[in-house]
Formats: structure tokens, C-alpha cells, sequence
């Protein structure tokens, strides 16, 4: 016979609370090794008991839900963490699913759906409801395609850029000064100046720091790997 889940209760309220470890206590498959009411005591709780799947609502005191998982599967990798919540917010959804979550269950499910969802995410499945899983796919689709309005956007501003203006970025992401820059492609100072004013507002930044940053995440400067390596330090 296969030992009992144990499970972490997560809820604000103690009733709720009290009525699922009656329920579960009778099933015999799950066992409630502890109750949190807070996120923080959430994650006291599970460091001491160690459970197998730790069910813990979005909106609770003291340490929101996702960030108690996060920091719950931060210490205890292997443990499992599922939302059982009253929200529908498709930014809930998302935000429980990036931190972590193994399953995404709203508290008008069925206890026996509800057991069945735990077992399911104790064996190392993804449970999410069939009425949040549309959202879910949504919140990707949405995500996908501001990636690709970003993509395209900095695709055209990089176009923009003339092969002398390059030159420019490529000495100013190496730290060169004005004087700097002049002196290297053998032109004056003050023309350096507008070509700089050219960039900022073919590429809509503000500064300098800005023109590197970008000239290094669009691909327009390549740095070398010992550049790179000194940039992270």
C-alpha cells in the first residue's frame, strides 16, 4: 500500500481550513501534515514538514501566495505547488504559473475533483481547470504576440541606423569620449555630437547609455567575449 500524500494547507480561513482535513482525513490516500494561514507561515510550515504537495491560495496575509511558492520551491525543489483559490484573474493564472505552480484549481470544484487534481499533481502532472485553461492560452497568445510587435519594432529602428552611425555606436559601447570617437574615424568633434543627436532620435532614447544598451541587445554591436565578460562583472 503507497504511503499517503502529505499535504500543506494554505488558507486565510481557518474553516475552510479545518473542513478540507476532515474531508481529506477520510480518504485515506492524503494526510495534512500542517495549516498555514499566512504565506510566511507557509514557508515556515513546509521547511519543518517537508510535505509532498503544499495547496496554498493566491491572496493570503503577511506574503502573497506566489511569493510564498517561490520561495517554498526555492528551499524545497522537489516538493509540488498548486493554487487553490477563489480568483479567476488570468494574471493571477500567469503569475502562479511563472512562480512555479504545478496546478491551478478554483474552489468550486468537487472535493473528489479536488483529490483527484492533488493526487494527479503529487504524481507530477499539470492541473489546471478546464475554465482556466482558455485564459491561460490567451495570456500566452497575448504575451507571443507583443514579443513579436517588440521584435519587428526594433528590427525597423536597427534599419534606420546609417553604416557611419554604427561606427559611432560600436566606439561608444567600448567607452570612447567624443574627442575619442573624432580622433578614430578622423572626423571633428561636433560631428560626432550630431550624429549621436541622429541616433537618439532615430532609435527614441534618451542618453548615451541608453544608445549602448541598445546597439548591444539588437545585435547592432557584437561585443567580443572578453568584452562581454567584463560588462558582467
Amino acid at each position: 500500500m503507497n504511503a499517503p500524500i502529505r499535504l500543506l494547507l494554505a488558507d486565510e480561513q481557518k474553516l475552510y481550513r479545518d473542513g478540507l482535513t476532515t474531508v481529506f482525513s477520510r480518504c485515506g490516500d492524503i494526510k495534512v501534515v500542517g495549516q498555514a494561514r499566512t504565506g510566511s507561515e507557509a514557508c515556515e510550515k513546509a521547511r519543518r514538514a517537508r510535505p509532498d504537495v503544499v495547496l496554498i491560495d493566491t491572496r493570503i496575509p503577511e506574503m502573497d501566495g506566489v511569493s510564498a511558492m517561490r520561495s517554498i520551491l526555492q528551499e524545497l525543489p522537489s516538493t509540488r505547488v498548486a493554487v487553490l483559490t477563489e480568483s479567476r484573474s488570468p494574471t493571477d493564472l500567469l503569475d502562479a504559473v511563472k512562480a512555479g505552480a504545478r496546478g491551478y484549481i478554483t474552489k468550486d470544484v468537487t472535493i473528489q475533483t479536488l483529490i483527484d487534481a492533488i493526487k494527479r499533481i503529487a504524481a507530477g502532472e499539470a492541473v489546471i481547470m478546464p475554465n482556466m485553461a482558455s485564459r491561460l492560452l490567451d495570456e500566452f497568445t497575448a504575451m507571443a504576440r507583443t514579443r513579436d510587435h517588440e521584435a519587428e519594432a526594433l528590427e525597423t529602428d536597427s534599419a534606420k541606423v546609417t553604416e557611419r552611425e554604427r561606427d559611432v555606436l560600436e566606439l561608444l559601447v567600448q567607452g570612447a569620449t567624443n574627442r575619442d570617437i573624432a580622433r578614430k574615424l578622423l572626423i571633428t568633434e561636433n560631428t560626432v555630437k550630431v550624429h549621436l543627436r541622429n541616433i537618439l532620435e532615430k532609435l527614441h532614447l534618451r542618453n548615451r547609455q541608453q544608445a549602448a544598451a541598445f546597439a548591444i541587445s539588437s545585435g547592432l554591436v557584437r561585443l567580443s567575449r572578453e568584452e562581454a565578460v567584463a560588462r558582467q562583472r
